[in-house]
């Protein structure tokens, strides 16, 4: 059994009988509505990179050559500095 917390929220009525006409459609309670709801946008949402730009990156990928002689070449400048 799913341990559950309650959660008090304030919505537009609007959005509310929208939910709960959801709700009745898929024969389930307005909570669980909302909460699947809730969940499956959290599942499907991709955190971007930081400062990624715009770009999308595969930050799985490992480092080509050329980005390893840069980030030595950023080090060594940094060690001089100090």
């Amino acid at each position: 059994m799913n341990d559950t917390v309650s959660l008090t929220i304030k919505i537009d009525p609007a959005l509310k009988e929208m939910l709960k006409s959801f709700a009745l459609e898929n024969q389930i309670t307005l909570s669980q509505e909302v909460s699947q709801r809730l969940q499956d946008s959290l599942n499907t949402f991709q955190h971007p990179a930081v400062d990624n730009q715009g770009v999308i990156e595969d930050v799985d990928a490992p480092l080509s050559l050329d980005e390893i002689k840069k980030v030595r070449a950023l080090l060594k400048k940094t060690k001089k500095k100090k």
